[in-house]
């Protein structure tokens, strides 16, 4: 028999903590928040004074913590802490969440520290500007995301409507180069914007950080662009190192909270009928924030593979805990990229089904089929946000070059007409409601 005590791993500690601290409740406070560090290491903070409680069972409970955890919990002596023993209990305890939604979870919460990540569990922001945002994504790049928002961006200004285009992929961006050829960038970018912002003196750039695309300029419309740099940018990387900072010259600000007041800035100055915000692929920090905290619908784009669909069940299921997930979900929409050029009947049914898989089990509610109160849909509902707007692959889409104008019209209907139809219903519909 082997009686070697098990390695307790990452992922099973905070279950093991949750599980132990559910059996000690009966003699703790009736609130707890267990805190994991930046290493993962776990340890609770209970409401009220040590004093309050019963020696013999703070001791047990420290005890038995120590010894489950493992390397992923501290020393009995250290295992666990008081709110009156933090210095600034409100704002130290202001990011926990409920863990669970069972009766006998009420009351214990879950405060992870994160060096990264913590945007895709954070609510959205409060705005002033009311214009529509769009924000489009993809799990992973090369699925033609870009492409896709130029033309789109086009077709908007073909319509007449003004467009404000953020290229927010830093480390890779391409939206700005495919829309502002070298002779239209403006002086500085969003680097510049959040460097000059840490030192307080953004506002002295503000008027040089937009574009107006040559793309077009024969249109009723126009495209404007705050590329990632501009001509007068200089050394990118180092200013990319550094724009991610949490303050606002000498006051702490997250970069979110910083985004969307640059956002707004060029906003309320050049009063755009829609906003485009062109993320960066995969779950950086960055995308976290242009879906989840920017007030903006967003258009998530894939190819049926299974890379695909692990990473957005992998993101999903992070979302299905996120507190607020009601106030985001519905602005969710899947968009099928690059769909081939033969078979795409069966291609959009696999797509279809692979997508209302991750949806189902992780977004959905799970109700009955009279609720009509449950965000809930059938595999075959093409209201649904699983219900793939598509964009057939073709050969003019790999060679499109902005330079000379968007891809032809009968191009244009191959190609993106039905996710042009889409969208266009989707979000232009909200351009008029804000615009009476």
């Amino acid at each position: 028999m082997n009686n070697q005590k098990e390695t307790v791993l990452f992922h099973n500690a905070l279950q093991r903590a949750e599980e132990l601290t559910l059996r000690w409740r009966n003699k703790l406070p009736d609130e707890i928040t267990l805190v994991r560090d930046l290493r993962g290491r776990i340890r609770p903070v209970l409401r009220g004074r040590r004093d309050q409680i019963d020696t013999t069972a703070l001791d047990g409970y420290s005890r038995a913590l120590s010894e489950s955890l493992g390397r992923y919990g501290f020393p009995p002596q250290r295992a666990l802490l008081f709110e009156d023993e933090l210095a600034e209990p409100d704002a130290v305890l202001a990011e926990r969440r409920q863990l669970g939604d069972e009766p006998e979870s009420e009351g214990l919460y879950l405060l992870d520290r994160q060096v990264i990540g913590q945007d895709w569990m954070r609510d959205s922001l409060a705005r002033i500007t009311t214009n529509p945002r769009v924000t489009f994504y993809g799990i992973k790049g090369g699925v033609g995301r870009s492409t896709a928002l130029v033309n789109w961006a086009w077709h908007l200004a073909e319509q007449g409507k003004r467009v404000l285009v953020f290229d927010l992929d830093l480390e890779s961006p391409g939206v700005s180069s495919t829309l502002l050829p070298e002779q239209h960038r403006p002086d500085f970018g969003i680097v510049d914007w959040f460097v000059e912002d840490g030192v307080g003196q953004a506002d002295i750039i503000e008027p040089e950080l937009v574009g107006i695309s040559p793309l077009a300029q024969e249109l009723a419309g126009e495209v404007m662009v705050v590329p990632a740099y501009g001509s007068k940018t200089g050394g990118y990387l180092p200013k990319l190192a550094r724009c991610y900072a949490e303050f606002s010259g000498s006051q702490p600000m997250s970069w979110a909270e910083r985004l969307n007041r640059l956002v707004e800035v060029l906003e309320r100055h050049h009063a755009p009928d829609l906003v485009i915000l062109d993320s960066r692929a995969g779950l950086h920090d960055i995308a976290a924030v242009l879906v989840t905290r920017m007030d903006a619908d967003t258009l998530l784009f894939g190819i049926d593979s299974t890379q695909t669909w692990a990473g957005y069940r992998m993101l999903f299921e992070h979302w299905n805990r996120h507190p607020n997930v009601e106030a985001f979900r519905h602005r969710l929409q899947v968009v099928a990229s690059l769909v081939p050029e033969t078979g795409r009947d069966e291609y959009l049914r696999r797509f279809r089904e692979h997508a209302w898989d991750v949806f189902r089990d992780q977004l959905y509610d799970q109700a009955e089929p009279d609720d009509l109160e449950a965000f809930s849909f059938d595999l075959h509902d093409e209201a649904a946000p699983h219900a793939p707007w598509p964009i057939f692959w073709h050969r003019a889409l790999q060679e499109f070059d902005p330079a000379k104008g968007g891809i032809d019209a009968r191009t244009a209907q191959e190609s993106l007409g039905r996710f042009m139809e889409a969208v266009d219903q989707w979000v232009i519909a909200a351009i008029g409601e804000e615009r009476t």
